[in-house]
C-alpha cells in the first residue's frame, strides 16, 4: 500500500467523526477522503480530561470488537475487514509516516509520534529512530530510520521482518536478543550499557517483565539524552523494584506501560518524570480481559500515576504526543 499524505484539514474532518463511533464495527463509506473515523483531533497534551476520557471510550469500544483472529488475520493480508479500529491502524501509519518525513526539529525536544502498541518514532535534529515498532507495513520505515531499538523479544514488540531489513541494510537495532551486525559497534543491549549514536546518547539497562523466573531481566530500559531533554522508555515492566532507575536527572518525558502488574504510583514516584503518557493499549493480539490493556486498566492506573505526577496523558495511534 503506498502512503498517502492527507492535508491536515482532512485529517481533522475525519477525526472529529470519532463522535459518532456508535457501536458499529464498519468503516465509514467515506474513507477515501483521507479521513478516518477513530482518529481523535486533538493531540494529547492539550486535551481536557472529559475529551481523554469520552476518546478512551469510544475507542475501548471500536478495539473490542476486534478479535485477536481478526488481528493476525490482518497482519497477513492486510484487509482491514471492516473494522474501524484495524483501518485506524493503517491510517495512523500513513500519518506518521507522512508527518515524520515533513518535520523539522530545531531544539533539543524531538519529535514523537505513537504508532501502535508501545512502539514509536522518534525525531531529533540528526537522527530517525524507532522504538518496538510493530506494524504491519513497519518496513517501509526501515529505509528511513538511522537506527532501531527493541525492549525485548516478544512478538508485540518488534517483527522479524522489519529487523531484516534493518540488518540488511547494515543499520543498528539495538536489543538484548537480536545479533544485529550495527549493534557490533555499541554491543548488544544485554546489561547496562553507555553509548552514542549520531545526537542520540543511550543507556541501556535491565528490567523484570514479570515476577516468575522467566521475566527476570527480561527487559531492556532506553534512558535516552538528546541534548537537554531525557526521553525513558521502559517496555514491558514489572514490578517497581530498584532495577527501574534513572541515571541523567527527571525524564522529560516517560513512554510507560501501566500494566505487567507494576505499582505505577511508585514506579512514577522513584523515576519523577517530568511527564508521563501511556502506551501499549488496545494490543488487539492480546484478548479483552486477558492481556489486552484497555479502559479499566487507564482508569484504575491514571489516578495512580497523577498522584506522583500532574502531567499524564493517553497517546492513541497515530498522534504526535512531543
Amino acid at each position: 500500500m503506498a502512503v498517502r499524505c492527507i492535508s491536515r484539514r482532512d485529517f481533522l474532518k475525519g477525526a472529529a467523526a470519532v463522535a459518532t463511533l456508535g457501536g458499529s464495527r464498519f468503516v465509514a463509506a467515506s474513507s477515501t477522503d483521507g479521513s478516518n473515523p477513530v482518529l481523535p483531533s486533538s493531540a494529547p497534551f492539550s486535551r481536557s480530561v472529559e475529551r481523554r476520557n469520552e476518546l478512551v471510550e469510544k475507542w475501548n469500544d471500536a478495539t473490542g470488537l476486534v478479535a485477536p483472529k481478526d488481528y493476525f488475520a490482518y497482519m497477513r493480508d492486510g484487509d482491514t475487514r471492516g473494522f474501524k479500529a484495524l483501518a485506524a491502524l493503517e491510517h495512523a501509519f500513513d500519518k506518521v509516516m507522512c508527518e515524520a518525513g515533513e518535520t523539522v526539529v530545531t531544539g533539543d525536544a524531538p519529535a514523537v509520534w505513537s504508532v501502535y502498541n508501545m512502539g514509536y518514532i522518534v525525531k531529533t535534529r540528526q537522527s530517525l529512530f524507532s522504538i518496538d515498532l510493530n506494524h504491519r507495513r513497519g518496513t517501509a520505515f526501515a529505509p528511513l530510520l538511522d537506527f532501531a531499538l527493541v525492549t525485548h523479544n516478544h512478538g508485540d514488540h518488534w517483527r522479524d521482518d522489519f529487523y531484516r531489513a534493518m540488518d540488511s541494510a547494515g543499520k543498528t537495532v539495538v536489543s538484548n536478543f537480536l545479533g544485529n551486525k550495527g549493534a557490533s559497534v555499541c554491543g548488544l543491549a544485554s546489561a547496562e550499557n553507555v553509548f552514542k549514536i549520531k545526537d542520540v546518547e543511550i543507556r541501556t539497562f535491565r528490567v523484570d517483565h514479570a515476577k516468575e523466573a522467566w521475566g527476570i531481566n527480561y527487559t531492556t530500559g532506553f534512558e535516552m539524552k538528546i541534548g537537554s531533554f531525557r526521553l525513558l522508555h521502559t517496555g514491558d515492566c514489572s514490578p517497581s523494584n530498584d532495577k527501574l532507575c534513572v541515571k541523567w536527572g527527571r525524564p522529560d518525558l516517560w513512554l510507560l506501560f501501566p500494566m505487567s502488574a507494576l505499582d505505577v504510583a511508585d514506579a512514577v514516584r522513584r523515576i519523577n518524570p517530568k511527564r508521563v503518557v501511556f502506551g501499549h493499549l488496545w494490543e488487539l493480539g492480546h484478548v479483552v480481559g486477558h492481556g489486552r490493556a484497555c479502559k479499566w486498566h487507564i482508569d484504575r492506573a491514571m489516578p495512580m500515576a497523577k498522584s506522583q505526577c500532574e502531567d499524564v496523558s493517553v497517546a492513541f495511534w497515530g498522534e504526535r504526543i512531543v
